[in-house]
C-alpha cells in the first residue's frame, strides 16, 4: 500500500485529486487494521515461562509460545451480515423463525492473507464463523499449517480444498504435539450445532464438534467453542490443569439459546478450576450481543477466587503477566511523545510525517 503524508487526514492538495473508486476504497480501508496486527504477532518473541494470545473477536484467538508454536482457533474473516432463512440450521430450527439476520459487530482486525507462520488451525465445529472459507483458503496457500477438527469440520476442510495430508481428524481424548505445545481434544457440548440442519439425524456430538485444551510449558488454555453449559466441565477440571478458560457467552433472545449466559460461563470456568476467565462471542453477533460487565459482577459475587480478563478486539494477553489486570487497554503510546519536536510547543518541528 502507498505511504501517504499525514496530511491525508486533512485532505491536502495531493489527496484532493486522487482517483477513487469502490475497489480502491475496499483495498485501502479493509481489513480495518490492515496488516498491523499480523506483523506484530509475527515479530513477537515469547519469553520462557510465558504465553501470549491475541483476540480477533468472537471465538478467534491466536496463541504463541516460547517454542514458537503458532495456534489459530476459530478465526472468522467472513461477512458482516450473515442471513439465515427458513430451513436453515441452528437457532432458526430451534425457534422456528422464518428469517434471522446475524449482523456482525466486530471489525476485521486481522488480514487472513498475511498469515505466514500458523502451525495449526483448530475448528471447534462446522458453523461458518468457526470453520471459515475466508480463513482456510489463504492458510492453504500461504502457510504449511495443519487443519484440525471433528469429522464435520474436516469434511468442510476437504470441501474448501485442503489437501488430505494436511487434515487431522480428532475425537475426545486424542492428542497432537506441535513444537512445545500439545493439542488435546475434549468433548463439546455444542447442542446448537448438533441440532442444526447442516448434519444428518443420528450424528453424535463427537462427530460435529470438539473443545480443545492447549497445553504449553507456561500454562494451559481451554477453548469451549460454542458449547452450552453442562456439568461435564467438572470432570474436565478434575482431570486436567486449566489456567485460562475461553468461554462463549452473551444475551440469547428468549426464543432460543445460542450462547451461554454470563452466569453459566462463570459457572463453567469455576468447574474447570480455571485461574482466569476470558469471555468470548458476546461481541460479534448483534442478535446475541452482551455486556461483559455483567460477567465481572457475577464472578466477584460468587467466585472471588476466579479472575476475569475482558479483552478488546486485537488485544494482547500475556500469561501470567496480565492475570491480575482485569481489562485490556489499548496502548496510548505516550512513551513515543517527543516534546522537543512538538508543533505545539517544541523547538524543532518535523516538516513531514509518514504513516502506513
Amino acid at each position: 500500500m502507498k505511504r501517504y503524508d499525514i496530511g491525508i487526514m486533512f485532505a491536502n492538495d495531493e489527496e484532493q485529486d486522487r482517483p477513487m473508486d469502490r475497489d480502491t476504497w475496499l483495498r485501502e480501508c479493509f481489513p480495518e487494521w490492515g496488516t498491523y496486527l499480523n506483523r506484530q504477532i509475527e515479530a513477537e518473541k515469547v519469553d520462557k515461562g510465558k504465553l501470549v494470545l491475541w483476540w480477533f473477536g468472537a471465538c478467534a484467538f491466536y496463541i504463541k509460545t516460547p517454542g514458537d508454536a503458532n495456534v489459530l482457533i476459530d478465526n472468522y474473516s467472513g461477512p458482516s451480515l450473515y442471513i439465515t432463512y427458513e430451513g436453515g440450521g441452528g437457532p432458526v430450527r430451534m425457534n422456528g423463525a422464518e428469517r434471522q439476520e446475524w449482523m456482525r459487530c466486530n471489525p476485521h482486525v486481522i488480514d487472513p492473507w498475511a498469515f505466514t507462520k500458523v502451525d495449526v488451525l483448530l475448528s471447534t465445529h462446522l458453523h461458518n464463523d468457526h470453520c471459515d472459507i475466508y480463513t482456510i483458503k489463504p492458510l492453504i496457500k500461504n502457510t504449511k499449517c495443519l487443519f484440525v477438527g471433528a469429522p464435520a469440520s474436516c469434511k468442510m476442510f476437504e470441501m474448501y480444498g485442503v489437501p488430505k495430508d494436511r487434515i487431522l481428524r480428532m475425537k475426545p481424548g486424542d492428542k497432537h504435539k506441535i513444537k512445545d505445545t500439545i493439542i488435546k481434544a475434549t468433548k463439546s457440548t455444542d447442542f446448537c450445532a448438533l441440532r442444526g440442519g447442516e448434519v444428518r439425524p443420528g450424528k453424535t456430538i463427537d462427530e460435529v464438534g470438539l473443545n480443545y485444551l492447549i497445553e504449553t510449558p507456561a500454562g494451559n488454555i481451554y477453548h469451549a467453542g460454542d458449547s452450552s453449559y453442562h456439568d461435564y466441565y467438572y470432570r474436565v477440571g478434575s482431570e486436567n490443569k486449566v489456567d485460562m478458560a475461553l468461554i462463549n457467552c452473551g444475551d440469547s433472545p428468549p426464543s432460543f439459546t445460542d450462547k451461554m449466559s454470563f452466569a453459566d460461563a462463570a459457572r463453567v470456568a469455576n468447574q474447570l478450576r480455571a485461574k482466569v476467565l476470558i469471555p468470548m462471542h458476546y461481541d460479534n453477533w448483534a442478535i446475541a450481543e452482551g455486556d461483559p460487565a455483567e460477567l465481572e459482577v457475577i464472578v466477584k459475587m460468587k467466585y472471588p477466587h476466579l479472575k476475569t480478563f475482558i479483552m478488546k478486539w486485537g488485544g494482547r494477553f500475556e500469561w501470567p503477566t496480565d492475570a491480575d489486570k482485569g481489562r485490556y487497554i489499548y496502548p496510548r503510546q505516550e512513551e513515543r511523545a517527543r516534546p522537543e519536536l512538538s508543533w505545539e510547543y517544541g523547538d524543532k518541528p518535523r516538516v513531514k510525517l509518514v504513516v502506513e
